[in-house]
């Protein structure tokens, strides 16, 4: 009786889940026409400079380049964005 039981919850409970569509939206970024540099380093400060871009249906596209790495960021993020930094490669490989 127990296994009856078991099968009939595994088969109402494990019936297939559908998910949505998986799309896709690509868009163009220009930074120099698209983005607005709203902090960067000043003279003997280094080479860095953080961008925001507008993004796809009102979400902004935020760029941290920092010392020839670039780090791209689609969304709101905390304050800090040097909790969100991930660059694309490994430097001076």
């Amino acid at each position: 009786m127990r296994a009856c039981l078991a099968l009939t919850a595994f088969v109402i409970l494990g019936g297939s889940a559908h998910a949505g569509d998986i799309s896709s939206d690509y868009t163009d970024l220009d930074w120099k026409k698209d983005c607005v540099t709203y902090a960067q380093s000043e003279e003997g400060d280094g080479d860095w400079a953080n961008l925001a871009c507008a993004g796809y249906r009102g979400y902004p596209v935020l760029i941290g380049y920092d010392d020839a790495r670039e780090s791209v960021y689609y969304g709101f993020p905390s304050d800090d964005m040097t909790a969100i930094w991930e660059s694309f490669s490994g430097f001076n490989t």
